[in-house]
């Protein structure tokens, strides 16, 4: 079964990975990467550019409303993504723990629904 481990941030966190130790924090990223690639159950991952950038998009009664970045008043933000391919929920579980940024931030794990729908 595929999995989504949402990767949040926050301003310690992103400092953490920009500041002395962030040379550390990327060497396990990519010791975490590396394994999961050569495993086969990386399906992909990306990491998200500063909330910042971002554009919120609504449709309020038939009309658009475009608002820059999230919430202002969010503690956390998605800051990106890794999907993996694994025969329990437990092992995605596991590498979500391995995650550095887990440290800092919550990773929520959620299954990818099945096009039959089972995990409705």
């Amino acid at each position: 079964m595929k999995y989504m481990l949402l990767i949040y941030d926050n301003a310690q966190s992103r400092e953490a990975f920009f500041g002395p130790d962030g040379e550390a924090l990327m060497a396990e990223v990519n010791a975490v990467m590396k394994e999961l690639t050569e495993s086969g159950e990386l399906v992909g991952g990306e990491a998200l550019a500063d909330p910042s950038n971002t554009r919120t998009v609504r449709v309020l009664d038939g009309v658009p409303a475009v608002t820059d970045g999230p919430f202002v008043e969010a503690k956390e933000h998605l800051g990106g993504y890794l999907m993996v391919e694994c025969e329990t929920p437990e092992r995605a579980a596991d590498i979500a723990v391995r995650w550095p940024s887990a440290r800092f931030t919550p990773l929520e794990v959620r299954p990818i629904m099945d096009q039959s729908g089972p995990e409705l």
